[in-house]
């Protein structure tokens, strides 16, 4: 048998026990007009629930969770003007949410123990420059979609990291005036590196290797 022939399947064993590295994965459906929920921000929220695992933390009817701080922009039920344009309650029988009444705000949410996820739904987009931004070692922006200032419209947008830990989101919302609502976020369990299992698995392979570059000089 070849040397190559004993190789190859140690090498195909040990690489394909390390996990590749997470991508941010964004999930986004808008509708144009929408003055509530429409089938492309509703079809979003549930990809992004059936992929995650999560569910909605932060509806605005009650109290905040613990372990997570919002500042910036305020919890009402007055958007100002129609749903369409400042935005909107998504919650099926509620009725607050979190508004952003435009000036260049910005809504900055905190985790004390940091997350993997994060989506909700947001209303009244206009105008183009609102974004998420976050940082995982470089600065991250996901862009929120709009049409136009006569239209408006309500979307889903949410991503996924599977490496870092997110401590802090902001949503930039510019000159517009954006209502957030139905908040997800959590973490999931998507390893970076190889783990110490792995690492041995590793370590067993190249041991196997040497033994068989050892047999082949003898």
């Amino acid at each position: 048998m070849s040397r190559f022939a004993l190789v190859l399947p140690l090498l195909t064993a040990v690489f394909a026990a390390a996990p590749a590295h997470a991508q941010v994965v964004v999930t986004s459906g808008f509708d144009i007009g929408a003055t509530a929920v429409g089938p492309n921000a509703g079809a979003a929220q549930g990809s992004f629930l059936s992929a995650t695992g999560g569910q909605v933390m932060i509806d605005f009817e009650g109290a905040l969770p613990s372990g997570m701080a919002i500042k910036g922009g305020s919890i009402t039920r007055d958007a100002t003007c129609e749903s369409e344009y400042c935005g909107t309650n998504t919650t099926l029988g509620g009725a607050t949410f979190l508004l952003s009444p435009g000036f260049k705000t910005t809504l900055t949410f905190s985790f004390d123990e940091g997350i993997n996820y994060f989506g909700a739904y947001f209303s009244g987009l206009q105008l183009a420059r609102s974004a998420i931004t976050f940082s995982d070692g470089t600065q991250q922006r996901i862009n929120l979609p709009y049409d136009s200032v006569s239209t408006g419209g309500l979307a889903f947008v949410g991503f996924q990291h599977g490496t870092a830990l997110i401590k802090s989101i902001s949503i930039y919302t510019g000159s517009d005036i954006v209502a957030v609502d139905d908040v997800i976020y959590g973490r999931g369990a998507v390893a970076a590196i190889p783990e110490a299992g792995t690492l041995g698995m590793m370590g067993l392979g190249l041991a196997a290797l040497a033994g068989v570059a050892r047999r082949r000089r003898a």
